[in-house]
C-alpha cells in the first residue's frame, strides 16, 4: 500500500482547518476515493501543502488547498520542493503556478481556443473599467482577481449604472475584466471532468434564484451529457495546456453567439463532483497509480 499525501490547506474561506481536516464541500469527493484508492493499493493521508511528512509519501494530491491565494509564492515553492525531494506531485509544480495566474487564458488563447474575451490590468480603476466597457462593448461587466478562487472579490458592475464606490469590493491587485454573459443566470456553466487524460464525467452549474455565480454554494448541480462542441472544445482545451494532467476541469459557457466557449480551466483544486460519477473516483485512482508507476 502506497501512502498519498491528500493535500489541503490550513483554512478555507477564511476560517482556520485543524489539523488533519478537510473543508465539508471536499468531503463528498474525500468519502469516494477512500475506497477506490484501496481498491489500486493507495492509502489517503490528509496533510497541508507546507507538512514536511508529504516528503515521506510515495506521491502527492493537491486537492483543497484553497489556501493558496493568499499565500500564492509560499504555496508555489512548497510544491516545487515537494516534487525536487523526488515525490511525484499531482498535478505539477509547474502546472500550478501556470494555472493559479488566469493569465494562462492568454496563452490558450493564442493557441487558438475559444475563450471569453478578457482584458487585464495591474489594478481595477475606473479608468480600466470604462475603457473595459468600451473595448467588450457590453451591458454589464464582471471583474475577478488574477490569482483567487472561489469567486472572492468578483464584482458586477452595469454600463452607465457604476461609480467608483461600487470598486470597494473589487480585486485589490492585478484584475481581469470579462462582459457578463446573462445565458449564465439560466444555463449556468458545464464543468467537464478528465482524469488521465480521458473523460470521465460532466456537470451543469445553475445559480440558484436571483444569483448569478455558477459556483455558489446554493447552485443547483446535475450530471449532464455534453454535446459534441462541448467535448471538442474541452478536448482543444487539454491539448494545448503546456504541461501533463493527471486530472482537470474544463468549465464551458455559451458564449453571446450561443457558442461553447472556455470560462476557466481547473487544474490545481476542483470541485471533481463524484457524487454525479458512477466509477469517476475509481477512474481517478487508476490513473493515479498508473501515473505512480509509470
Amino acid at each position: 500500500m502506497k501512502d498519498i499525501a491528500y493535500l489541503t490547506g490550513g483554512s478555507w474561506r477564511g476560517e482556520a482547518l485543524p489539523q488533519g481536516a478537510l473543508p465539508s464541500l471536499e468531503m463528498r469527493d474525500y468519502e469516494r476515493l477512500l475506497p477506490a484508492a484501496e481498491a489500486a493499493g493507495l492509502r489517503l493521508r490528509i496533510l497541508r501543502w507546507g507538512d514536511a511528512r508529504v516528503l515521506d509519501c510515495a506521491g502527492a494530491l493537491i486537492r483543497s488547498c484553497w489556501d493558496y491565494i493568499e499565500q500564492h509564492e509560499a504555496f508555489c515553492a512548497a510544491l516545487e520542493r515537494i516534487e525536487a525531494a523526488g515525490v511525484p506531485l499531482f498535478n505539477r509544480a509547474a502546472l500550478v503556478r501556470w494555472n493559479s495566474q488566469k493569465t494562462y487564458l492568454r496563452d490558450l488563447q493564442s493557441a487558438g481556443v475559444p475563450c471569453i474575451l478578457t482584458l487585464w490590468a495591474d489594478r481595477p480603476d475606473p479608468a480600466f473599467v470604462a475603457r473595459a466597457f468600451d473595448t467588450l462593448d457590453c451591458a454589464e461587466l464582471v471583474l475577478k482577481p488574477q490569482i483567487g478562487a472561489g469567486s472572492r472579490r468578483t464584482i458586477r458592475l452595469q454600463r452607465n449604472a457604476w461609480s467608483a464606490a461600487d470598486l470597494i469590493g473589487a480585486p485589490e491587485g492585478p484584475v481581469m475584466a470579462q462582459p457578463f454573459l446573462p445565458l449564465i443566470e439560466t444555463l449556468g456553466e458545464m464543468s467537464l471532468l478528465y482524469f488521465g487524460g480521458r473523460f470521465s464525467h460532466a456537470v451543469r452549474k445553475i445559480p440558484p434564484p436571483g444569483g448569478w455565480l455558477a459556483n455558489d454554494r446554493a447552485a443547483n448541480i446535475s450530471a449532464c451529457v455534453p454535446d459534441a462542441g462541448q467535448l471538442r472544445l474541452a478536448e482543444q482545451v487539454l491539448a494545448a495546456v503546456p504541461h501533463d494532467l493527471l486530472y482537470a476541469r474544463v468549465d464551458v459557457v455559451r458564449d453571446a453567439h450561443d457558442a461553447p466557449a472556455l470560462i476557466e480551466l481547473e487544474a490545481i483544486e476542483p470541485a471533481l463532483y463524484l457524487p454525479y460519477a458512477e466509477g469517476g473516483a475509481y477512474a481517478l485512482c487508476a490513473a493515479l497509480a498508473a501515473a505512480l508507476a509509470g
